[in-house]
Parts: C-alpha cells; sequence; structure tokens
C-alpha cells in the first residue's frame, strides 16, 4: 500500500468487493484512509495503520483465502527442482573431464 501521500491509491480485493483507498474519486479527499466494502464506505481512519486493521479484519470475516494458484509455465513440484538441481551438479562436476583437447589447429580441416 502507498504511503501517505497526496496521491490517490488503492488496495483492492475484486473478488469480495473490498478496498482500502486514500484520495480516490470514490472516497473524499480528506487526507483520511477509507474502507469500502460493496460499494459503501466502512470506516474512514486518520492513520493507514488503523485502516488496514479494518481491511484485515474484514477479510477474515469474509473467509477470502486468496486466488487459487493455477499450474501452469513456471510453476515446479520440489521434486522436479530438486532433480534439475541433480542434474546440473552431475553435469558441472564431471565438465572438467569432457574438455576438448589439443591446440588452435585441432580440429580444423
Amino acid at each position: 500500500m502507498c504511503a501517505k501521500a497526496t496521491e490517490p491509491c488503492r488496495q483492492s480485493i475484486p473478488d469480495i468487493h473490498l478496498s482500502l483507498e486514500y484520495c480516490t474519486a470514490s472516497v473524499p479527499r480528506d487526507g483520511h484512509y477509507y474502507v469500502v466494502k460493496d460499494g459503501q464506505i466502512d470506516g474512514r481512519f486518520r492513520t493507514l495503520k488503523e485502516a488496514q486493521s479494518r481491511y484485515r479484519q474484514l477479510i477474515s470475516q469474509s473467509g477470502y483465502a486468496g486466488p487459487k494458484e493455477k499450474a501452469g509455465p513456471g510453476r515446479h513440484s520440489p521434486e522436479q527442482v530438486e532433480r534439475y538441481l541433480d542434474s546440473l551438479q552431475d553435469y558441472w562436476g564431471d565438465s572438467h573431464k569432457h574438455t576438448r583437447r589439443g591446440g588452435k589447429t585441432m580440429y580444423r580441416s
């Protein structure tokens, strides 16, 4: 979340229609932080810490567990990562055995 500034900022969870806002179009520009639930102002707070406390309280009351992780490219199980690191270690551990021998002109035709 943003620090207290004159620029508008917003932290939200669209799935449960909850947001913490400061100087946005949907809340007054009076220097206070607002917690907005279902389009209605739920609380007005002087400090970000107080607003975040109420924001977290509403999240826990809703039972929201966060976005579900999607399996796809870039997602690997710990076993896959461990196998990959083991294969790298084997490769680089034996790499000194597979170096080219000979001088500059060894492989020229």
